[in-house]
Formats: structure tokens, sequence, C-alpha cells
């Protein structure tokens, strides 16, 4: 240990400190962020059909599997295990809402394309 003795005054003592302290908090702030849970969206096959079913879309593992199968589902692999995405699923379902005036436009244009075909 250094017995050194400082003699400063009370101001420049404040300044040290204060150079001190915010260097350490930088590191201290990177330590918690290190040690904090980290908080996905990913969900398994069971989370994701038990999800979707709340949402109002009943849904089996079954039924997930083959939506995967078909690519029509958004998700990911890792190894062999399939992950899906809160924010993936919910825009997912929301891409495949129909609103009334939508299924007026198809309806028009099935209407039409069959009278040209004739």
């Amino acid at each position: 240990m250094d017995n050194t003795i400082i003699v400063t005054t009370p101001a420049e003592l404040r300044a040290i400190v204060a150079d001190e302290v915010s260097a350490i908090l930088p590191k201290l702030a990177d330590f918690r962020r290190k040690n904090e849970p980290v908080e996905t969206d990913g969900m398994r096959v069971e989370d994701a059909a038990k999800f979707l079913t709340a949402q109002g879309i009943p849904t089996t593992r079954a039924t997930l599997y083959n939506l995967v199968y078909k690519h029509t589902i958004p998700y990911k692999k890792f190894g062999r295990r399939t992950v899906f995405s809160k924010k993936e699923l919910l825009s997912w379902i929301e891409s495949r809402t129909v609103r009334s005036g939508d299924r007026r436009a198809a309806a028009a244009l099935r209407i039409s394309e069959s009278a040209n075909r004739k």
C-alpha cells in the first residue's frame, strides 16, 4: 500500500472525485445491461398455438407445422427448433385481415375476368 499523503483544496478534491465517478459510470451501466435478462419475443410451437388461439385464430400444433411446411406463416429455424416471433405473427394476422371493401373489389374483379373469358 502506498502511504503517500496528498494535500489538495476542496475544489480540486471535488474535481478529482467527479472525474473518477464519471469514468466508472459507463462501466457500471454496461455491467448492468449484461446481467439483465434479455426479453425476446420468440415463442415455441406450443406457445405460438396458444398465442394465435388467444388472438381469435383457433390453432393447433399440427396446424402450425402444416403452415410452416407450406411456408405460409413467418417462422425461424434454429437447428431443429422452430421459433415464432410475436411481432411477425401479429403482422401476419393483420395482413390476412380482409376488409369489406376488399371483398367487393375482389368479387368485381372475378366477375369482370369471367365475363372477359366468355
